[in-house]
């Protein structure tokens, strides 16, 4: 499967008119990229306050995929990813048959891949999509004890109860029994999975699927474990079989300075921990007589609802002092964003209501506005950053009325692709370049009419690293001052970037820049 096709393009898009009022979902008469440049259009540049903050504790059980593995990254140091995940039966008392003997059990999760062309021998290639990094990494896996819980207990089970990427000595406190897997120079492979099956007239047909993190796992511990349970409470239900085997830790370790990191889905069809065994069964031979064979079969447990992804690792100390530093009244020069445990920015567009006051009495025609965040090159040269940025209302917890705007626009068969969809909203990394170097650029056109126009809360805005801008579903964060959510999208990627603050030299200094025109009363 693949993930995601990461393709530039320059987006184009018509100006528009459309009756707003003070709602995110309606629209004002404003439009996107100004592709004309009227005699009478005027730029105003805005000084705005933009300051980095520190990710300290996110929730990681709603993210959907999981990062497993370790990533040094250039700036932000090394980070280490591993994965807490229930088990769950497919079906309530599963039946194994006469006198089952357990043969192998296999741990798989597919990598996220694009299919190549076939080989001369006919043997299709792949491609791995969201591996980040080429280095060996030690991988483990071992049972854990601590009960996950699917609602909040505290809230009389009626929330879902929130697990944190910073939790992970609590979950190796409860780690019981012995290590049930450990491969010390683990690395991912581009090679298909084969497989053998019996077809309907006794001869082996070859299956072939894509490439994934494919493990043996010990036959003792689950022919104990699973096969031997038959018939008892704990295979009767999920609910039994959750506080039976409460789940497996996956975790991984640094061998070297680099790593590899990889982004996995552990909830698709694929994934899960699969039983092979055999089963005695009785036959009818030719001549009439009655013959016991065995038989194979298969039993598949899959991960369950609730899946944790910890983080261990600290940034620099450099990097800590500079964000530490961030002053929320002026500013900061330069802005920090990280995925993972990471960082962001916040970004303050007007100084205060006296500000907004007298761009009221102006009585503009606001044809766009927008903020250009130039990438600090002399700091992340040669790394590789981000495709795509995400603004987002973080005071309210929400999309800003220009992300809604852009959804309103086919964007040429691409609006599914997250390296091109919604470019109206945030252009993508590189899709232009002037004197002062890359840069992305956000539309808040719409979000700043309402300000001015309608009379909306100037809010803070958060700006983070996006893996996939179509998905703007946010995590709860702990332990971090003033920030209350953040992307989930942000959480799930290794990437980082530092870019041009409101107090860097004048030609990257970041700005709200409003194009408008005066209307003539």
């Amino acid at each position: 499967m693949n993930l995601m096709k990461m393709m530039h393009r320059t987006a184009t898009l018509f100006v528009v008119v459309f009756a707003f009022v003070a709602c995110d979902d309606e629209y004002s008469t404003v439009g996107g990229e100004i592709i004309e440049n009227p005699s009478n259009l005027e730029l105003e540049e805005v000084e705005v306050r933009a300051y980095s903050k520190k990710i300290n504790s996110v929730q990681t059980n709603n993210l959907g995929n999981h990062l497993l593995g370790v990533n040094n990254h250039p700036i932000y140091g090394q980070s280490t990813a591993s994965i807490l995940s229930q088990v769950s039966l497919p079906t309530n008392n599963p039946s194994f048959g006469v006198a089952p003997e357990l043969d192998s059990v296999v741990l798989t999760i597919p990598y996220f891949n694009t299919e190549l062309d076939s080989d001369e021998d006919g043997n299709i290639q792949y491609a791995l999509d969201s591996v980040y990094g080429n280095t060996p990494i030690k991988i483990s896996v071992q049972e854990s004890n601590y009960f996950l819980s699917d609602l909040d207990p505290s809230a009389d089970f009626q929330d879902r109860q929130r697990y944190y990427s910073d939790q992970q000595e609590l979950f190796e406190q409860n780690l019981i029994g012995e290590v049930i897997y450990e491969n010390d120079n683990f690395i991912p492979s581009t090679q298909a999975i084969v497989s053998y099956e019996e077809n309907a007239e006794g001869e082996q047909d070859t299956i072939s699927s894509g490439p994934a993190l494919r493990i043996k796992l010990p036959v003792d511990y689950f022919q104990q474990k699973i096969i031997d349970k038959e018939g008892s409470s704990v295979l009767s239900n999920n609910n039994n079989f959750k506080n039976y085997l409460r789940g497996m830790f996956i975790k991984a370790e640094a061998t070297a300075e680099d790593g590899t990191m990889i982004l996995f889905n552990l909830q698709g069809s694929d994934a899960g921990i699969e039983l092979f065994y055999t089963t005695e069964v009785e036959n009818t031979a030719e001549d009439g007589t009655i013959e016991t064979v065995r038989n194979p079969r298969n039993y598949k447990l899959n991960f369950g609802s609730t899946i944790i992804n910890t983080f261990l690792g600290d940034y620099p100390a450099d990097v800590l002092q500079a964000i530490g530093e961030s002053d929320e009244d002026s500013g900061a020069e330069k802005l920090f964003l990280n995925g993972g445990e990471g960082s962001m920015a916040v970004i303050e567009l007007f100084e205060n209501e006296e500000q907004i006051a007298a761009f009221r009495e102006n009585e503009w025609l606001i044809n766009e506005a927008n903020l250009t965040f130039y990438v600090d090159q002399d700091f992340v040269r040669g790394i590789d950053e981000p495709t795509r940025l995400y603004l987002y209302n973080l005071d309210d917890n929400r999309v800003i009325a220009d992300y809604n705007f852009a959804l309103n626009f086919v964007q040429d068969g691409n609006e599914n692709n997250p390296g091109t969809s919604l470019s109206s909203f945030s252009t993508p990394l590189e899709i232009d370049e002037d004197e002062n170097g890359v840069f992305y650029k956000l539309n808040v056109t719409q979000h700043v009419t309402n300000i001015i126009t309608n009379e909306t809360d100037n809010v803070r805005l958060g700006l983070a690293i996006t893996q996939n801008i179509n998905i703007t579903n946010n995590s709860a964060v702990r332990n971090s001052e003033n920030v209350e959510f953040y992307p989930v999208m942000g959480v799930i990627s290794p990437k980082g970037t530092v870019l041009h603050g409101n107090l860097a030299d004048e030609e990257k200094r970041l700005k709200l820049r409003i194009f408008y025109t005066e209307i003539n009363n």
